[in-house]
């Protein structure tokens, strides 16, 4: 994209911004247009050719590898794919150790004031509505009035205090058990001053609805804290007032968790970059990878994946709850 290019989009982007700060300002407006009061923040959807093209992609192919993906949409429903093989072949003159993941992510919304940001202060869940294409029919009678059942974000006070090995065994779901294959994560990046720090999560479907659409919702508190393809030995929490890059990435192998195991004497590890993290020197991150792999990944296995997408928003207690959704306490 050149300059020229990015410079009016960014201009457009701050007069627009402009116009709804003046707006709001007339009106009087005590909540922002984000408040829980409008229930939900839509983040974004995939269900035309130019939501796609809002959206970066990358894998481990960009480093050499040999997985193979693509996003679009859909010719029969018009909704987001996010479709491919995952290898863990590493080609010999790949720049990378480990291979098998894929990811998207949105572009970063630059402005001349800076990035563009949701705020979710006042929505703590993040809902997708997304659909494994690989999956057979539903199976049993799964509830249509029920789109799941969630912990509330305000009462997961043994989550929140837990030792960060423990909260990264929940968020990225290493306490289940795992069959080989394709495994989504969710990726989230704030407008923080670190830009090597990603918040992600385990995208976790429910395998009884099969290959229909469904909704995964996620506690934001329940995210943990990325850094470099590790999990930060201290956690923090998100900055939801300012969410810069929200995506989706599916590996292989889980993240590792030995950083945060006791100091061995041999500290030689490799690491894979996180799910399209944004860098300032380089807007999009194409060629940023997904979670580090665990050591010692079996070569030569090759899996297909296929994710329907068709929007992601943050939401509130409220919303869920007049849509009939359960919030299980904890």
């Amino acid at each position: 994209m050149s300059f020229g290019k990015n410079f009016s989009s960014a201009l457009y982007r701050s007069i627009d911004q402009a116009k709804h700060s003046i707006a709001s300002a007339i009106r009087m407006d005590v909540l922002p247009p984000t408040s829980a009061s409008y229930g939900r923040t839509p983040i974004y959807s995939l269900t035309s050719a130019r939501d796609v093209e809002q959206l970066a992609t990358g894998s481990d192919a960009d480093m050499g590898g040999a997985s193979k993906m693509q996003l679009g949409l859909d010719s029969e429903e018009g909704k987001g794919r996010f479709y491919g093989t995952l290898s863990t072949e590493v080609p010999a003159n790949a720049k990378l150790e480990r291979s098998g993941y894929a990811a998207f992510r949105n572009r970063t919304r630059a402005t001349l004031f800076g990035a563009q940001t949701w705020d979710a202060t006042m929505h703590p869940y993040l809902r997708l509505r997304v659909r494994n294409r690989l999956a057979g029919p539903p199976s049993g009678e799964v509830s249509n009035n029920i789109a799941a059942k969630v912990r509330s974000a305000h009462t997961t006070p043994s989550i929140q205090r837990a030792s960060a090995y423990t909260r990264a065994v929940h968020a990225l779901g290493l306490d289940r058990a795992n069959a080989p294959g394709p495994k989504y994560f969710v990726n989230i990046q704030t407008d923080g001053p670190v830009t090597s720090d990603l918040f992600q999560h385990r995208l976790l479907l429910d395998e009884r609805k099969g290959n229909a659409w469904q909704d995964v919702i996620i506690p934001l508190t329940d995210f943990v804290l990325m850094n470099t393809g590790e999990v930060a030995p201290s956690q923090i929490g998100m900055m939801r007032e300012k969410l810069r890059t929200i995506g989706v990435s599916v590996v292989l192998e889980s993240p590792s968790l030995d950083n945060l195991k006791p100091a061995k004497t041999d500290n030689s590890r490799g690491s894979a970059p996180d799910a399209l993290r944004s860098q300032t020197s380089s807007e999009e991150g194409e060629n940023e990878g997904a979670p580090q792999v665990a050591k010692g990944s079996r070569r030569g296995l090759k899996y297909n994946f296929d994710l329907g997408i068709e929007h992601i928003e943050a939401i509130s207690d409220d919303a869920l709850i007049e849509e009939g959704i359960t919030i299980e306490q904890h």
